[in-house]
């Protein structure tokens, strides 16, 4: 086993501290970590490493600084997505975990749990892996058409 993620609350930091003493598997920190301080505390607390994700940290500058602390703490990484994203969020999430000096835990992607995909040619996973996309940008084209389809008014919006 590689590493447990987040077993316990993420704003219970003693307890972390008191778990990291007593567990054989590193524990890897995921709900707590938006910035740069909250690696550092987790770090502190004993934590193996962290799961970095694009939309909490702020963008693709922040996330490879944090991973490039990581990588100063000795920290293991994992590139994650939220549950559900496109295919652009993925080649995002790629794009990081090619920058990272390391990504030790993996990336786990989720756009391939959409039943349809924004993207014109959705990301292919295959053997476990996914290529980093070619192109402009981030490499994925948006589907406009699928955009429009999955367009809600405003009006359709409760409250």
């Amino acid at each position: 086993m590689l590493f447990i993620e987040q077993p316990l609350a993420h704003a219970d930091l003693n307890a972390l501290a008191r778990l990291t003493r007593i567990s054989s598997i590193p524990i890897g920190a995921d709900e707590g970590i938006h910035s740069l301080a909250d690696i550092e505390a987790h770090e502190r607390c004993g934590a193996g490493g962290v799961s970095l994700k694009l939309i909490k940290l702020g963008g693709m500058s922040a996330a490879v600084e944090a991973a490039q602390l990581c990588q100063r703490l000795g920290l293991s990484i994992n590139i994650a997505a939220k549950i559900a994203e496109s295919s652009i969020a993925s080649a995002a999430a790629i794009h990081l975990a090619c920058a990272a000096p390391a990504v030790d835990w993996g990336v786990s992607l989720t756009h391939f749990y959409l039943a349809e995909d924004i993207a014109r040619n959705p990301l292919a996973i295959g053997d476990g892996a996914v290529a980093l996309p070619a192109g402009p940008g981030l490499g994925i084209e948006v589907d406009e058409a699928q955009v429009e389809r999955f367009k809600l008014s405003t009006s359709a919006l409760p409250g």
